[in-house]
């Protein structure tokens, strides 16, 4: 397909009228969009195709978990590959919760918006109101971009690489949907329930325990303690 140039240099010599070049102009970036949003599309499949699950090799407060500079160091040469990036532009306080925003973009032009609300924690002995804030941007951008690729942390890969029979994407669907409605519930402590579980997302349930997490979740919706 001509470029936008080409349509121009052509217009002016058949000198095509003003409005038509532009109607040719916007099907050319209509098009060129479009274009640019599949190639987004496909490199972020392509991510996740590839990308491993990142160990969960730190710890905060004796619980494990994957460091936002760990997972970067780990996913950036696929990133690179695959000509996506991420960048921030937005991390402020609102109402008591660490705003950040940034976007996820593709070379060839396309980005997707990312966003994340995080509450900011309690000051720690020898941490300043900065030092504060920087901590809960730095937990907020780890969660968006792993949101926005699909990256899964775990304990190790090991059970992954070795066949373990997970739940099917319809199954962790419907958990995701028990979970959301779980959360008006009094005394449903979200934390405590994938710490008893031991992932964090519900695609990485083994599927011989999904049988126990639904019943646990419909006992939580019927007013029953687990």
């Amino acid at each position: 397909m001509s470029t936008s140039i080409d349509i121009i240099r052509e217009a002016i010599a058949t000198k095509v009228d003003p409005a038509h070049l532009r109607e040719l102009l916007a099907v050319r970036e209509a098009w060129e969009a479009g274009e640019a949003r599949k190639a987004f599309n496909n490199a972020v499949a392509e991510f996740q195709r590839r990308c491993p699950i990142i160990e969960k090799a730190d710890k905060a407060y004796d619980k494990s978990y994957a460091r936002l500079d760990r997972i970067w160091r780990e996913i950036r040469p696929l990133l690179t590959e695959l000509g996506l990036s991420a960048t921030w532009q937005i991390c402020e306080l609102r109402d008591q919760l660490c705003h950040i925003e940034g976007q996820l973009r593709h070379r060839d032009g396309h980005g997707e918006r990312l966003a994340q609300d995080i509450p900011v924690p309690e000051l720690i002995k020898g941490q300043n109101k900065a030092q504060q804030m920087g901590s809960a941007s730095t937990y907020a951008r780890r969660y968006a971009l792993c949101a926005a690729l699909g990256i899964v942390t775990g304990d190790d890969d090991d059970a992954h690489r070795a066949g373990t029979d997970f739940v099917t994407h319809d199954q962790a669907q419907e958990i995701a949907q028990l979970v959301d409605a779980a959360r008006g519930v009094a005394g449903f402590n979200e934390g405590a329930f994938w710490k008893w579980i031991g992932v964090e997302v519900p695609q990485d349930i083994p599927a011989s325990r999904y049988g126990d997490v639904i019943a646990a979740l419909r006992r939580k919706l019927k007013g029953e303690a687990r």
